[in-house]
């Protein structure tokens, strides 16, 4: 029996450039409205060297293994899929806003009709073999999905500035930074 792949984000902010190209495709392929947005690219200052610098983290729902929003939605309008992706039903969404309060990663959004909406990492186009848009759409090919235990075999980090990894048991993973002085042979 073949044990089905868990899925998640692995990003590089090493080399993210904070282009918005993830947050765009994710927004044009979903046909979303200019006010929603699934996905997300923030500036994080950080000090380094003793230097200010900023790194752009790009974030969405990470498809927790404890999902928080699945867990305090009252009517079941959530299900985790084999592959670990957790995918909205809107048909049952009620619109009480539980969701959004338990999510530690404000990553749900209420849509223009009141319900959640949220990333559903594409889940139709990872069934049919291909590419998240967020990840299709970047152009510096740091975002990509992958099973997360092969990430976490490689040594992937859980955290990165700007983000913590809660409770919720998130499924996304990060490149070690680069130091500066990495680049100097």
């Amino acid at each position: 029996m073949k044990t089905q792949r868990k899925l998640g984000f692995l990003f590089d902010y090493n080399f993210c450039i904070g282009c918005l190209a993830c947050e765009i495709s994710c927004q044009v392929y979903h046909n979303q409205h200019p006010d929603i947005n699934w996905r997300k690219v923030d500036l994080v200052p950080i000090i380094e060297d003793g230097l200010h610098k900023d790194v752009y983290i790009t974030h969405s729902c990470h498809h927790c293994d404890d999902p928080a929003c699945m867990n305090v939605c009252p009517v079941g309008a959530y299900e985790k899929l084999d592959n670990g992706i957790i995918q909205p039903i809107h048909d049952k969404c009620i619109g009480c806003g539980y969701c959004f309060l338990a999510c530690p990663y404000n990553a749900i959004s209420k849509g223009k009709d009141g319900k959640a909406q949220k990333c559903n990492m594409c889940a139709e186009k990872v069934e049919r073999g291909e590419e998240p848009a967020c990840v299709a759409g970047c152009p510096c090919d740091v975002l990509r999905i992958v099973d997360i235990s092969v990430a976490d075999s490689a040594d992937m980090k859980k955290e990165m500035p700007g983000f913590k990894h809660f409770f919720t048991k998130p499924n996304v993973r990060f490149y070690p930074r680069m130091k500066r002085n990495s680049f100097i042979l």
